[in-house]
């Protein structure tokens, strides 16, 4: 029963690839700093990260993706899965451009992501689902998006007091058990 049911994930793998809806290989490629990709949006990780499948010389590649001058909370966060729900909304099985800013420390291509000429980072913070990443990012206009949804209680805004990704990811498991209570 077990190779019968190995067998039937194996067709439906090669038929998915055939017809590019998964890439051949799991082999991730980044965008080097300033140039611009397409691809369809293949996975939502969590609010500013996703993961796109690009056509190169070689192939169908995937490119793994952090969004620039933002930072959403984390999955386990308060509003986590909020926020990866509301990036997923606007970019999940579509057509995203990302123009590069260059590669961090885990070799995701850091980039400003589009749909259809929408600036999805900026759309992430006019929706209160992200923090503006001032650590990295020292735009005003992205400042100001931030700023506008935290004054209008929507979103991550909506908690009283609410934990910057940056923090939480030093919390302890107590500490961000009490967090999240």
């Amino acid at each position: 029963m077990r190779y019968a049911a190995w067998i039937v994930a194996m067709v439906a793998m090669a038929g998915m690839i055939a017809t590019g809806t998964m890439a051949a290989t799991s082999q991730t490629v980044t965008i080097p700093a300033g140039e611009v990709a397409t691809g369809r949006c293949v996975s939502v990780h969590d609010g500013d990260t996703l993961t796109l499948l690009v056509e190169t010389p070689d192939g169908k590649r995937q490119v793994k993706i952090r969004m620039d001058g933002i930072d959403a909370p984390e999955i386990g966060q308060p509003a986590g899965k909020q926020s990866r729900e509301a990036l997923a909304e606007m970019v999940f099985g579509k057509q995203c451009s990302v123009e590069s800013r260059g590669t961090d420390k885990y070799g995701r291509t850091i980039g400003r992501v589009s749909v259809d000429d929408a600036d999805v980072n900026a759309a992430m913070l006019d929706a209160g689902m992200a923090w503006h990443y001032q650590k990295y990012d020292h735009r005003a206009d992205m400042a100001a998006r931030e700023a506008a949804a935290r004054q209008a209680g929507i979103g991550i805004w909506g908690d009283p007091s609410p934990v910057p990704p940056w923090d939480w990811r030093k919390f302890s498991a107590e500490q961000r058990r009490e967090v999240s209570e």
